[in-house]
């Protein structure tokens, strides 16, 4: 049986530092990045 993530959700102190380093060492694809308040995203 084989089996796989779809999703996975980090939580990261530094948005713009979490971004750079999964963009850029793990050439991960940032798909979405929301303003939710002034304080949130």
């Amino acid at each position: 049986m084989n089996q796989s993530f779809a999703h996975v959700t980090l939580l990261v102190r530094d948005y713009d530092e979490a971004i750079a380093f999964y963009t850029k060492k793990l050439n991960f694809t940032l798909i979405d990045d929301i303003q939710l308040s002034a304080s949130k995203r």
